[in-house]
């Protein structure tokens, strides 16, 4: 009984432990990507000719 659990609660924290980093590598991957193509869009609205007349 003991040995059962101890098996379970290491493949469970094993498990847990990978679920954390591959989110946070994801998150960071995500967010990385999300600021550069925010930048992106800005300099091409930086480049859009602007109107003088208020619709």
């Amino acid at each position: 009984m003991n040995q059962t659990l101890s098996t379970f609660l290491k493949l469970g924290i094993t498990a847990l432990a990978i679920a954390i980093l591959l989110f946070g590598v994801a998150y960071n991957m995500t967010d990385r990507e999300v600021g550069e193509y925010k930048t992106k869009i800005e300099s091409v609205s930086n480049q859009l000719p602007t109107s003088s007349q208020n619709n």
